[in-house]
C-alpha cells in the first residue's frame, strides 16, 4: 500500500494558496516521493521476476510524441519528409497539377475557375480564367499542349493556346472531372452529372465512349495497351474500355466512389476511393463544396463562411496488408486497390480519411487524403505505408511527382501549393507513452533493433518516475544508449518508464529505421487470476453421442507474464472432499476428461493456477477457483409401458434422474421403429408421459418395445405385451 501511495499523482497547488501552505505541501510531497521509492526499492530485493517491457508495433509508437519522425503501419520508425511552400497562390483549392516536358507547373483551381502556370522564378501567375467557377482537371497532350476541364458548364479549354479555344462534349455534361491524353493527342474526359467518358480527337471531334448507369464518372487514366479505365461515384465502380470500344466492369468497390487512378510504372493501376459514408449509397460528387452543390441544384451560391468541402473524420486508421478479399469498410474508411497484370483486384492501403490523388515517386505510391491533410507512403505493393506528412490544410486533392524526387501538393481548405523534399529531415525523436510497470522497478538491459545505413545514427534515452505524469521529479534523460545490444541505462528504480529515440542522418537521401526495442527491469510478483471456468451443459446437448469425453477449459493469466502449470481437482455432491483429476501440472487451458471412470451425478471443477514454473518455490504464488456445478450422467432414462384397456395402444412414462430427455420411438412386433411425442409435442424435462394409439391392431399378442434417449446420449428401453382380443 505505501509504494502505490508514493505512486500516486500529487495534488496541484491552487493559485490561491499561501506560500507557506505550498512549501508545506511541497516537503510532503517530497517525503511521500522518498517513502515510496524507499518502500519500492525494498520490495524489489525480496523479489525474483525479470520483466520485459518491449516495443515494436506501429500501434505502441503510435501513442508516443513525434516530431520530425513518421511510423508506418509495419512498425518501422523513420526520419520525416521535409514539407516547403512554394509562393503563395490566391485559391480555395487546388484540384489539378501537370507538367510539361520543358518544367512549366500548372495548377487548376477553384472557387475562381483560374488556371495558374509557374514561371522559372517560382512565381505563380494566372494562365487563363473560366467563366466556370472551378478549374477541375488538366492534361498534357503532345506536343506540350495543355487542356483543362471546367465545371459547372463542362468545358474542355485549350490553356496553352492563347487563344484558348473551348469546346464541349455534349450540352448535358456539366463537369469535367478528369482528363487522359494517348499519344495520339486523343482526349478523354470523365464527366458528370449523367455518367459518360468522351472522346476528343486530335482533330477537336468529341464521341462518346461510355455512357454509365452512375451519375458521374470521376476519374479516368489510359493502359499501356490503350485501355481506357475510368472510376464512378454512387456505385463505386470502375470501367475498362477497350480500343475495341467494348466496356467492362474491373471492380465493383464496396466504397461508393472511385475518385483517383494511377496507372504505375510497371502498368498495375491503382484506385483510390472518397466515399465519406464507408458504404454503398446515393452520394454527392465527391470534393464539391456546398458552392457547386447549390450550382447543382440550380440555387444561389452560399456565402463563404458555410462553405465546407465535406464531413469532417475525426482520426487515420493506419493502413492494411495487400488482400484479394474484399473487407467491409466502417463509415468514412476508403481503400486503394491495385490492379496488376492478372486482373485482380487487391487492397494495399485502408485509412480513416477519404483518398483524393495518387502519384508515383521513386519505387513508391503517394496517396493524398482529407479532410486531415495526410500524405501517406505506400512500399512493397502495400505490404507497408505510412504518413510521411501532415499539412495544415484540410485535403490534398492533387499530387504531382517530379523528377529528381520532389512532390508537388495541391491543397484545399484553403487553396495552397506545397512542395515535398526528396531529402529527409537532419533529425527526428519520439518520446514514448509511459509505461507503468505496477510497482517499483529496477530497470536494467535495454537492446534495440534498427537499420542504420552510412551516415544515420540512433540513440535512445530513458527516465524514470514515481507519479504517471513525468514532472520535476523523474529522473532526468539517461546518457543516450548507442550500442542496441545489452547497455543498461543509468536511472533509478521507479514505478513507471519512458523512453526516447533519437534518429539523425548527414545524408538527406537516407534515413534510419527504428524497428523496436525491449526494456528488462524486476518487480514483485503477483498471483495468477483465473477469469472463468467452461464446464458443460449437457441439458443443452441432442443426445446424438454419448456423455464419454468432457472438455474442461479455463481462461487465466498472469499479472507478471509468467509461465502457469495448472492442477485440477473434483468434487462430486455428497463427496467430503477433492479427488485430483489427471497426472502432474498441466501447461494447457484445457483438459480432455475421460467421465466414465467416475459415477454419475452432480459436480464440481477446482483449477488451481500457480506461476512456479517462473519463480523461485518460496517466492511462487497460486489461486484457485470453482466451476459452477454440472452433470456427469451415464444412467438411462426409466421406460415404463402400461398397455391401454382393449391392447390397442399403450402410455409410456419416462423419467430421467439427471438430464433432459430429447427423443423416444417405439417399434410393434420387431418392426420399424417410429418416433413418438409428448402430448404438447415438447422434449423439454426430465419427466414425459407419451401415449402410443395403435387403433388398427389385429386381435392377439403383440410385443411394444419403447426406448428413449436422454441428452448425455443414454438410451433406456421397456417393453409390454399387448392383448387385443377377438371380435365376439
Amino acid at each position: 500500500m505505501a509504494g502505490d501511495e508514493a505512486g500516486a499523482a500529487l495534488p496541484k497547488e491552487s493559485a490561491h494558496e499561501g506560500t507557506a501552505a505550498m512549501r508545506h505541501r511541497d516537503q510532503r510531497g517530497r517525503l511521500a516521493g522518498a517513502m515510496g521509492l524507499v518502500l519500492g526499492i525494498a520490495s524489489i530485493a525480496t523479489a525474483s521476476k525479470v520483466e520485459t517491457w518491449r516495443e515494436d508495433s506501429a500501434a505502441a509508437f503510435g501513442k508516443g510524441k513525434r516530431e520530425r519522425v513518421v511510423v508506418s503501419d509495419a512498425g518501422k520508425l523513420r526520419l520525416a519528409r521535409r514539407i516547403a511552400t512554394t509562393r503563395a497562390i490566391d485559391a480555395a483549392r487546388v484540384w489539378d497539377l501537370v507538367r510539361t516536358e520543358d518544367g512549366t507547373i500548372y495548377a487548376a483551381t477553384g472557387d475562381a475557375g483560374k488556371v495558374l502556370r509557374r514561371d522559372e522564378g517560382g512565381e505563380w501567375a494566372l494562365a487563363y480564367k473560366a467563366e466556370d467557377s472551378q478549374a477541375l482537371s488538366l492534361v498534357v497532350a503532345p506536343g506540350g499542349k495543355v487542356f483543362v476541364g471546367t465545371g459547372p458548364t463542362g468545358q474542355v479549354v485549350e490553356v496553352s493556346d492563347p487563344k484558348h479555344p473551348a469546346s464541349r462534349p455534349d450540352p448535358t455534361v456539366q463537369y469535367i472531372w478528369d482528363l487522359a491524353a494517348d499519344s495520339d493527342g486523343n482526349l478523354f474526359a470523365a464527366t458528370g452529372p449523367r455518367g459518360q467518358l468522351w472522346k476528343r480527337s486530335a482533330e477537336g471531334t468529341w464521341s462518346l465512349v461510355l455512357d454509365a448507369k452512375p451519375s458521374h464518372l470521376l476519374s479516368v487514366a489510359l493502359a499501356r495497351d490503350g485501355a481506357v479505365f475510368a472510376g464512378s461515384d454512387g456505385e463505386g465502380l470502375l470501367y475498362r474500355v477497350h480500343r475495341d470500344g467494348k466496356a467492362s466492369v474491373v471492380y465493383d468497390a464496396s466504397q461508393a466512389e472511385v475518385r483517383a487512378l494511377l496507372v504505375a510504372p510497371d502498368g498495375s493501376l491503382y484506385a483510390g476511393t472518397a466515399d465519406a459514408s464507408g458504404s454503398r449509397g446515393p452520394n454527392r460528387p465527391p470534393g464539391l463544396s456546398r458552392t457547386q452543390q447549390a450550382t447543382d441544384r440550380g440555387l444561389e451560391d452560399e456565402t463563404p463562411a458555410t462553405r465546407s468541402p465535406g464531413p469532417r473524420i475525426i482520426r487515420t486508421a493506419m493502413v492494411q496488408r495487400p488482400t484479394a478479399v474484399a473487407k467491409p469498410s466502417a463509415p468514412g474508411e476508403n481503400v486503394v486497390y491495385r490492379i496488376g497484370a492478372d486482373g485482380v483486384p487487391r487492397e494495399v492501403f485502408r485509412a480513416r480519411a477519404l483518398v483524393y490523388s495518387l502519384a508515383w515517386q521513386g519505387d513508391r505510391l503517394l496517396v493524398g487524403t482529407g479532410p486531415d491533410g495526410q500524405l501517406f507512403e505506400v512500399r512493397d505493393d502495400g505490404r507497408e505505408s505510412s504518413p510521411i506528412a501532415r499539412i495544415d490544410h484540410g485535403q490534398v486533392l492533387s499530387l504531382l511527382a517530379i523528377p529528381g524526387g520532389e512532390t508537388l501538393l495541391g491543397a484545399g481548405d484553403p487553396g495552397a501549393i506545397l512542395r515535398l523534399e526528396a531529402g529527409f529531415d537532419a533529425d527526428g525523436t519520439l518520446t514514448s507513452d509511459v509505461h507503468d510497470a505496477k510497482l517499483p522497478s529496477r530497470f536494467g538491459a535495454l537492446s534495440w533493433k534498427a537499420d542504420r545505413p552510412d551516415k544515420t545514427t540512433v540513440a535512445v534515452a530513458v527516465r524514470t518516475g514515481n507519479v504517471g505524469e513525468p514532472d520535476a521529479t523523474w529522473s532526468p534523460w539517461s546518457e543516450p544508449v548507442r550500442d542496441r545490444d545489452g547497455a543498461r541505462p543509468d536511472v533509478p528504480p521507479g514505478r513507471f518508464v519512458q523512453y526516447r529515440v533519437t534518429l539523425s542522418t548527414t545524408d538527406p537521401a537516407a534515413s534510419p529505421e527504428f524497428e523496436g526495442l525491449t526494456l528488462r527491469y524486476q518487480t514483485a510478483n503477483l498471483p495468477p487470476e483465473i477469469h472463468r471456468i467452461d464446464v458443460p451443459d449437457v441439458s443443452e446437448a441432442d443426445g446424438a453421442t454419448r456423455q464419454t469425453r468432457i472438455n474442461l477449459r479455463w481462461d487465466a493469466v498472469d499479472p507478471n507474464g509468467d509461465d502457469l502449470a495448472y492442477t485440477l481437482h473434483l468434487r462430486k455432491e455428497g463427496w467430503p472432499a477433492w479427488i485430483k483429476l489427471g497426472d502432474g501440472p498441466l501447461t494447457e487451458k484445457t483438459y480432455s476428461w475421460d467421465c466414465t471412470a467416475v459415477p454419475a451425478g452432480t459436480y464440481r471443477l477446482r483449477v488451481t493456477a500457480s506461476d512456479r514454473p517462473s519463480n523461485l518455490p518460496a517466492e511462487a504464488l497460486e489461486r484457485h477457483r470453482t466451476s459452477e456445478p454440472f452433470v456427469v450422467d451415464h444412467e438411462a432414462p426409466r421406460v415404463q409401458v402400461e398397455p391401454k384397456a382393449g391392447g390397442k395402444g399403450a402410455t409410456v412414462t419416462l423419467r430421467d434422474d439427471l438430464t433432459r430427455l430429447v427423443k423416444a420411438a417405439y417399434a410393434l412386433d420387431g418392426g420399424d421403429w417410429v418416433p413418438v411425442f409428448p402430448a404438447d409435442g415438447l422434449f423439454d424435462t426430465r419427466a414425459e408421459t407419451i401415449t402410443v394409439d395403435l387403433p388398427d391392431l389385429a386381435p392377439g399378442h403383440h410385443v411394444l418395445m419403447v426406448r428413449a434417449t436422454d441428452a448425455a446420449g443414454n438410451l433406456g428401453t421397456g417393453d409390454a405385451v399387448l392383448n387385443v382380443p377377438s371380435a365376439e
